[in-house]
């Protein structure tokens, strides 16, 4: 009498191990773009709040050309003596002279970078943001810059060997006559 022997079914534990593995290095794959997509959002986000940021300033230009030399300006929020004084005509009678005006527009302006209203949970729009106008003859420049943290291992000066911070900067460009 022959017996015979059962064919064996189902999956060895080294071939499971190695299923396993596949699906584990594909869910870190996934995990790694992940990353990536939330870092170049993030980015995106804050080029387009600083695209906004100089254009509201570029507009509050075009509406006072009367005073269009008193626009320049640079402010850093380590720095926030060159944002001027609360001129105190927005509420006067009288209203608000051009240089006035200037001066109420870069304070407002100016609370995007650093806290001048002296708000107790402030937030900077930007994260280390900084600006600067420049005139050259009719051509207004104004530079909108921030940090934000990158996912690399390339600049391991700032601490972290696995972030790094970079600095990134748009620059909008602007013809204004009075």
């Amino acid at each position: 009498m022959t017996t015979r022997r059962a064919r064996a079914g189902g999956f060895t534990l080294i071939e499971v191990l190695i299923s396993v593995l596949v699906l584990l290095i594909g869910v870190l794959g996934v995990a790694g773009m992940q990353l990536l997509s939330i870092q170049a959002n993030q980015g995106a986000y804050f080029r387009s709040q600083a695209v906004y940021i100089g254009s509201e300033i570029l507009d509050a230009m075009r509406a006072n050309r009367q005073a269009l030399g008193s626009y320049t300006i640079t402010i850093d929020p380590l720095d926030t003596t060159n944002i001027p004084a609360d001129p105190g005509c927005a509420t006067a009678a009288a209203g608000c002279s051009p240089a006035q005006t200037a001066s109420l527009d870069l304070r407002q302006w100016g609370a995007h970078f650093a806290d001048v209203f002296g708000a107790p949970d402030y937030r900077p729009a930007l994260p280390g943001g900084r600006a600067r106008i420049t005139s050259n003859a009719d051509s207004y420049t104004v530079e909108v810059g921030w940090v934000q943290r990158i996912w690399d291992d390339t600049d391991a000066s700032d601490g972290s060997d696995l972030r790094s911070a970079a600095t990134d900067t748009i620059e909008l460009t602007a013809v204004l006559r009075p």
